[in-house]
C-alpha cells in the first residue's frame, strides 16, 4: 500500500505543480457584473459593459471638426503622454480622433479596466478604460470612461436598444402639439399631418441620424409615420410632451377632453387648476403672494391664481 502511494505521488506531483503555476500566472479575474439592459449608461457599474456591443453615435455638425475625445492606443500612457498624437486613435489636428473614421462604428467591449491610479488616488476613482475592438477593422483601442459624466458617453449599447425595442414596441402614446410640429413624416419628409390628442402606436426603435439618438418610430391611425426622440419619454423637470395612452385617458377623465387638448397645445385659460397649468407650461419661474392670490410668472407672462384656479391670464 505504501509503495502504491509513493508511485502515485511521483506521478501526480508534476501535474499539481504545473496546475498551481498556471493558476498563479493567470491575471486575477474581476468579479462579473450582469449587464442591466434597462440602462445605457451604467455609472460606477462599468464592469458590466464587458462583452457588450457599442454603437458610436454621430456628432452634431458643429462638433464634427473637433472629433471624438477619449480614444487612445495605450491606456497606461494616457497620463504621461498628454496631447501625444501617437497615443491617440486616428488623430486629427485637435488631438482627438477623426470623426469621419469613427462615426457609426460598432465596438465589442473586451475588458473594463480600472484606472491604474484609482486605488491610491481618489481623483481617479471614477475613471475606467473600456478595451474595445472595432468590428470592421479589428483594431484594439481604449476608451476613457468617466462614471460621473453620462453626457460624455458617446455610445449606444446594442443590448439596451434591443431591450427597449422589446418593451416599447406596440405601446400607444399621445404626443404634444409642439413636439409633433417639429417632427417630419418618415415617408414624405414633410411636416407631420396630425390632430391634437390622437393616438400614436410605437412600431419600432431606431438610431436617428438627424439627432444621433435613439428614437421611437410612431404610426398614427391614418398611416402617418414619424420619429420622436426616446429621451422625451422622461421629461424630468421639463414640460411633459409624451403621455402613454393610459395616462391620456386618465387625464381626459380628470380634466375633461377640452382641457386636456389645451394642455397638449400648451395653452392655458381662466378656470384651469394649478395641476393643469403645470402640465401645460411647467413650473413657474417665480411665485409671489399678493393678498389672497398668487402671481405665477412664466416667460410667456404672468397668471393670477386664487385658491387652486387661474382667475386672470393678464
Amino acid at each position: 500500500m505504501r509503495k502504491t502511494f509513493v508511485i502515485l505521488f511521483f506521478i501526480l506531483y508534476p501535474i499539481l505543480v504545473l496546475t498551481a503555476q498556471s493558476e498563479k500566472g493567470k491575471k486575477q479575474a474581476i468579479p462579473a457584473i450582469q449587464y442591466d439592459s434597462t440602462a445605457n449608461f451604467l455609472g460606477k457599474k462599468a464592469m458590466a459593459y464587458t462583452g457588450q456591443e457599442l454603437y458610436l453615435k454621430g456628432l452634431d455638425k458643429a462638433s464634427q471638426s473637433f472629433g471624438y475625445s477619449g480614444f487612445i492606443l495605450q491606456y497606461k500612457k494616457d497620463d504621461e503622454l498628454l496631447n501625444d498624437d501617437k497615443n491617440i486613435y486616428k488623430p486629427n489636428e485637435n488631438y482627438n480622433s477623426r470623426y469621419e473614421d469613427l462615426a457609426g462604428k460598432y465596438f465589442n467591449v473586451l475588458e473594463v479596466i480600472e484606472h491604474p491610479k484609482a486605488k491610491g488616488d481618489k481623483e481617479y476613482s471614477n475613471d475606467f478604460y473600456l478595451k474595445l475592438q472595432e468590428l470592421s477593422s479589428g483594431d484594439i483601442v481604449y476608451y476613457k470612461y468617466d462614471s460621473n459624466a453620462e453626457y460624455t458617453f458617446p455610445f449606444i449599447v446594442r443590448g439596451f436598444l434591443e431591450k427597449q425595442r422589446q418593451l416599447l414596441a406596440g405601446k400607444e402614446y399621445v404626443i404634444s402639439d409642439n413636439l409633433l410640429k417639429i417632427s417630419r413624416d418618415l415617408v414624405t419628409g414633410k411636416a407631420v399631418n396630425f390632430k391634437t390628442g390622437q393616438t400614436w402606436r410605437c412600431t419600432d426603435l431606431t438610431i436617428d441620424n438627424t439627432n444621433n439618438e435613439i428614437s421611437l418610430v410612431l404610426q398614427s391611425s391614418n398611416g402617418s409615420k414619424t420619429a420622436i426622440p426616446y429621451s422625451n419619454l422622461d421629461a424630468g423637470e421639463a414640460i411633459k410632451q409624451i403621455y402613454t395612452a393610459e395616462e391620456a385617458a386618465k387625464l381626459q377623465k380628470q380634466f375633461n377632453v377640452n382641457n386636456f387638448r389645451r394642455i397638449l397645445q400648451n395653452k392655458v385659460r381662466v378656470g384651469m387648476t394649478k395641476e393643469m397649468l403645470e402640465l401645460a407650461w411647467g413650473k413657474p419661474t417665480e411665485v409671489v403672494e399678493k393678498g389672497n392670490t398668487e402671481i405665477w410668472s412664466y416667460p410667456a407672462g404672468k397668471l393670477t391664481i386664487r385658491g387652486n384656479k387661474i382667475i386672470s391670464t393678464k
